[in-house]
């Protein structure tokens, strides 16, 4: 029997070491008299370092190595050469394995990786399928399925190799097993077997997790355990704080760090490698590759109706094609002629807009006869770095794999490029690095400082989920490892890692940064709980550490004063910018020119927010459009499809004809509708010729709301016209100078405000004639919510556009303020009480906001007003998800107490 000792991981690598130069002697070319098997790589580089320490000439021919590559081993030698398969392999093989069982089990969504689990842990524990007996016999037909596939390919199931490697055990020099404290049922009984040939085994802890195995391998000797210290810290920024501390370890010339915790977010890696250099460079997913990406893409685009944005992805991605094209030229004018996607043949009728357009349909036809052979894909894009090979060999391994299998499936391809990453390059420095790593990746390492991140409720210790296919009432009866709560191997792990250096620093944030409180582990909540208190003290302060180890972060974008840290930074900069009244805030030289002729729509933003005036109207920055995300019409287009409906509709009624429909209401006639409808249909299939549907079903579904909106919304305009005694007279009545020829009155509209002239031009939706008096109409598709209380707004300045309509018609038809109304007439019916006004009520005080307004603008005051309730300002503006006032509160509610913009600028206004 071996001898067998417990001691922590740096005392087993320390006698381990010691224990191998004794028995090889002083002669540095004889030959190891004995072989080490490790659990990790960790207990691995511990052995060979200390090794190393005591013999600095180097040393050769030492086997340190895993338990299955010893089992690999032991098999050869018998003359067996079997393949074990790959992860990938077996993943796919399980997905294949699913789809061939027919029952409602295999339906469910992510049941191959349960499947998968479950096979494992069954097949770890030393059984065979055909061995258990299970209430769910789809799940063991599906199991065998499995097998027949591995089969297929000529592999085994890394089970089988160490049940191989346990009838083949021959001549095998003796073994120290170093670092175990749990083996899985396969694994224990290929050791059991192997005993004879074992002359020692070190396991780390006593703990009740680990008594099976210390119990399997005989009586042992416990060595005393160091002592260590530990503490927990409470971070409102984790990762920052606890950097900052390891910077200001390494500038006192501390090398032996470690960071670590139970598990290891991607980004986590990313963002300390930011601010520390570590041994773990972190890894991309091969889906985050611009290869790996762009042939999922590739795989998705038939499916998904060839949408736009993927398209101009894969040329980013690097796709090598026939057709040239300028990717970003592209963007810009599918987003201009609103093409969401479609093939080649949906989108001919755009043939001719531009050369790009043309260019870019070429490119869809090139794309659609492209063939979707997985081991084409990688050929197809173009490879600049190192990286971008690895990648390439990544997916030409897959398509081999699923060659194999003779698997066609582009989901499970898909699946299987998901489930692959890619190493990072290690960062090139000088500087001593920080070992990085999660708790399983920790085994076998010590350090003499080690910080624990991640200590919070949930995340150590991990919450088990029993397994829904085999649940532990089973897996005790079939002698399979339960699921448990985990508390054993959870507590086994913290010793673990107080063992594992002289000082233990546990963290946890307070919150995930997104307003949800974290609660600390139960590990730490009785730990000491000292503050970094030497991270960023005051001067002078007790335990204060120099400025100089912040040195390392002052390089990565912080700016480290004495006695502040550089989380104030930022804020100190944008309290010292707002509030200033400066170019950032809007306020600008005289604008004089921008005067020049003005619309109502553009004096409106103005009322509404003037920085809103001041970005669309005079620096011209526009909406991006992302006509991909937009399955309804654009509401743009909308509006302009609505409008000419009702314009074409009331110019082809006669009088007679309305006369008859208002006798027939509530309902219309059946040839008013048909009317209706055909002008509807019209206009709908007029704006898919020039902007293709990408969805046809959602925009078959909005032409019939259309058709039901409308219908109800002219049953109710024609009664209130017929009860106001009015009839539509002028539709998309334009004036002014830039509609030319098509103006039906080419003078602009000029308001003197204030001794400045300012020249009004724009469209009217309709006027409505009656005995001697107009009344204004302007349509709003929906329900026109943020024009409810009209005359109010119009007093506020925030609603300007309809009452200048009604000041120029007064004028150019010389009809007196007394007899011109106004009114607002949603497409979806509301309260009409709400949207209408008298011109007579109202012009005074509309001449006093214009001249408010225009006094602002000569004098280039465009302070920002951002109101998302009332008449909600921020809804049309193309910065609105970048305004600094609207996101920055203590502005806003400055701002907003001022209720509108005209209050606000009636207290600039020049005497």
């Amino acid at each position: 029997m071996p001898t067998v000792h417990v001691a922590p991981y740096g005392s087993i690598a320390s006698s381990v070491a010691q224990r191998l130069l004794e028995n090889r002697g002083k002669d540095p070319l004889a030959p190891w008299s004995e072989d080490v098997v490790v659990p990790s790589r960790g207990m691995a580089e511990a052995i060979a370092a200390e090794v190393i320490a005591r013999e600095p000439r180097g040393v050769a021919g030492l086997q340190i190595r895993f338990l299955e590559e010893l089992a690999r081993t032991i098999v050869n030698r018998a003359g067996q050469w079997p393949r074990v398969a790959s992860e990938a392999e077996r993943r796919l093989a399980m997905r294949m394995a699913v789809r061939a069982i027919d029952h409602p089990i295999m339906e469910g969504r992510g049941i191959a990786a349960m499947m998968e689990r479950s096979y494992r842990d069954i097949r770890d524990s030393g059984l065979r399928v055909t061995q258990i007996q299970s209430r769910r016999p789809a799940v063991v037909r599906a199991f065998h399925e499995y097998e027949r596939l591995i089969a297929s390919v000529n592999a085994i199931d890394p089970a089988d190799l160490l049940s191989l490697a346990e009838r083949s055990i021959g001549d095998v020099r003796p073994q120290i097993i170093a670092g175990f404290y749990d083996m899985t049922g396969a694994q224990l009984a290929f050791v059991r077997a192997l005993l004879p040939n074992v002359s020692a085994v070190f396991v780390p802890t006593e703990m009740p997790f680990a008594r099976p195995f210390l119990d399997a391998m005989g009586p042992y000797t416990t060595s005393t355990l160091p002592e260590s210290t530990a503490d927990a810290s409470k971070c409102d920024d984790e990762i920052r704080e606890v950097c900052a501390e390891v910077a200001s370890l390494i500038a006192e010339g501390e090398t032996s760090i470690g960071i670590t915790a139970r598990a290891l977010d991607p980004y986590d890696v990313l963002l300390i490698n930011r601010f520390v250099s570590t041994t773990h460079p972190g890894e991309t997913p091969l889906a985050a590759h611009r290869i790996g990406r762009g042939a999922i893409t590739l795989l998705r685009l038939r499916e998904r109706g060839f949408p736009r944005g993927d398209v101009l992805e894969l040329l980013r991605d690097g796709l090598q094609t026939r057709t040239r094209i300028d990717a970003d030229r592209a963007d810009y004018e599918t987003r201009k002629y609103r093409i969401a996607g479609g093939t080649h043949e949906e989108l001919a009728p755009l043939r001719g807009r531009s050369e790009t357009i043309d260019a870019y349909i070429a490119l869809v036809a090139e794309l659609e006869e492209l063939p979707l052979d997985f081991a084409q894909l990688s050929s197809l894009f173009r490879l600049e770095t190192e990286l971008d090979l690895q990648a390439a060999e990544k997916l030409d391994t897959l398509a081999i794999i699923f060659a194999r299998l003779r698997a066609t499936d582009i989901a499970s391809y898909i699946d299987a490029i998901e489930n692959e990453s890619l190493p990072c390059a290690p960062p090139s420095t000088l500087r001593p690095r920080v070992w990085l790593g999660d708790v399983m990746r920790l085994r076998g390492r010590s350090f003499k400082h080690l910080f624990v991140i991640r200590m919070q409720d949930d995340v150590f210790p991990q919450r088990r989920t029993e397994d829904p296919l085999f649940p532990d009432a089973e897996r005790r009866a079939l002698g399979v490892r339960e699921i448990g709560d985990g508390r054993a191997e959870e507590e086994l792990l913290l010793q673990l890692l107080r063992d594992s250096a002289e000082h233990v620093h546990f963290s946890y944030a307070v919150s995930d940064g997104f307003g949800k409180v974290l609660r600390p582990s139960r590990y730490v909540r009785n730990t000491p709980h000292p503050a970094f208190g030497h991270l960023l003290p005051a001067s002078g302060a007790k335990g204060h550490r120099p400025a100089s180890p912040l040195a390392p972060l002052a390089g990565r974008g912080w700016r480290v004063a004495p006695g502040e840290g550089p989380r104030h930074v930022r804020a100190l900069q944008l309290l010292a910018k707002s509030g200033t009244k400066s170019l950032f805030d809007g306020y600008l030289p005289p604008l004089a020119p921008a005067l020049s002729a003005l619309s109502p729509t553009q004096l409106e933003d103005f009322g509404e927010c003037p920085q809103k005036f001041l970005l669309k109207h005079l620096l011209g920055v526009e909406d991006v459009e992302h006509p991909e995300r937009e399955l309804q019409i654009n509401h743009r287009d909308k509006g302009s499809i609505d409008h000419r409906i009702l314009e074409h509709f009331y110019r082809s009624m006669s009088a007679d004809e309305f006369a008859r429909a208002a006798a027939a209401l509530p309902n219309l006639p059946e040839e008013t509708i048909e009317r209706l409808e055909e002008i509807i249909d019209e206009q709908f299939d007029a704006h898919e010729r020039v902007v293709p549907p990408f969805n046809r079903t959602v925009r078959a579904i909005e032409r019939r709301a259309t058709k039901r909106i409308l219908r109800e919304f002219v049953a109710n305009d024609i009664a209130d016209l017929a009860a106001n005694e009015l009839v539509p007279r002028h539709f998309e009545y334009r004036f002014g100078a830039k509609h030319r020829v098509t103006a039906d009155h080419p003078d602009p509209f000029i308001v003197d405000a204030r001794g400045m002239q300012v020249r009004v031009e724009g469209t009217i939706d309709r006027i409505d004639v009656g005995a001697s008096r107009l009344r204004i109409v302007d349509y709003k598709s929906g329900k026109a919510l943020r024009h409810k209380d009209l005359a109010e707004k119009i007093d506020r300045g925030v609603r300007l556009q309809l009452a200048l309509y009604a000041m120029a018609a007064a004028e150019f038809f010389s009809v007196d303020a007394a007899n011109v109304s106004g009114t607002i007439k949603p497409i979806v019916i509301t309260d009409k009480a709400k949207f209408a006004f008298e011109l007579q009520e109202k012009r005074d005080g509309l001449i006093e906001t214009l001249e408010i307004f225009v006094n602002a603008i000569a004098n280039g005051v465009f302070p920002a007003f951002p109101m998302d309730d009332d008449f909600n300002s921020c809804k049309y503006c193309p910065v609105n998800h970048s305004c600094r006032t609207r996101h920055d509160q203590e502005e806003r509610y400055a701002i907003q107490q001022q209720r509108d913009p005209r209050t606000l600028l009636a207290g600039r206004r020049a005497p």
